[in-house]
């Protein structure tokens, strides 16, 4: 049932220098501050058009009041909690399953044109196995989602996070707990401003209308 599915969106505290530094250095530090917060806005009108929960952790812990200010009250906002990436998503996940939810999926923030499809399609997924997997163009994943009875959090472990090997191990790692998880197609998150380049927007009918109302008025189209 839709009320037992939660989508977990990792982000980042708005801070310029801090956020999208690899795009920074395409289009500069305030325009890759900008897109990611239009990034985050159009991940968070793509969940609300859905029914699934959406629980937001974000980093680092000190931003809460920032992100209070800039995205509002109306949102389930957490702390990420752990010193690794993995630490931190195996952490959140197991935060999740602990509210009572039966399935969760996790996604970042770097998706502006992620469709609601992708997700139902892994919560689909998660009625028939206990593991679901979005591999990036780039070697590492945008998604990732269990059950809460399937639930391994060694899955997280030994990963060379940033590297290009992230999806192989990972799911080298569901193997080795007797997992076969669903993989989903491969969609490309925006870390470059050759990522933004090949997002091919369509400001008439496409998704990720803060992220082309932003290229638009900036002259950045492409």
């Amino acid at each position: 049932m839709t009320k037992n599915n939660a989508v977990i969106l990792f982000i980042k505290s708005p801070e310029k220098g801090r956020v999208k530094t690899r795009l920074a250095k395409g289009v500069g530090e305030k325009a890759a501050l900008a897109l990611y917060q239009c990034f985050v806005m159009d991940v968070l009108d793509m969940v609300r058009s859905t029914p699934w929960a959406l629980r937001v952790y974000y980093y680092p812990e000190k931003g809460c009041r920032r992100i209070r200010s800039w995205l509002g009250n109306d949102w389930d906002l957490f702390p990420q909690v752990g010193t690794t990436l993995g630490d931190k998503m195996k952490n959140a996940l197991a935060d999740t399953f602990a509210a009572g939810y039966e399935r969760a999926v996790l996604i970042g923030s770097d998706l502006p044109d992620i469709p609601s499809d992708i997700i139902n399609t892994a919560f689909n997924a998660l009625n028939s196995t206990d593991g679901v997997l979005g591999p990036s163009s780039d070697g590492g994943y945008y998604l990732i989602g269990f059950t809460a009875k399937g639930f391994v959090p060694r899955i997280f472990n030994n990963i060379p996070w940033g590297t290009n090997r992230v999806f192989e191990l990972t799911l080298n790692n569901f193997q080795d707990h007797a997992v076969s998880p669903f993989c989903l197609p491969v969609w490309q998150d925006i870390d470059t401003k050759e990522d933004l380049q090949a997002l091919g927007l369509d400001p008439a009918t496409g998704p990720a209308m803060h992220t082309t109302r932003y290229l638009q008025k900036k002259g950045l189209t492409f």
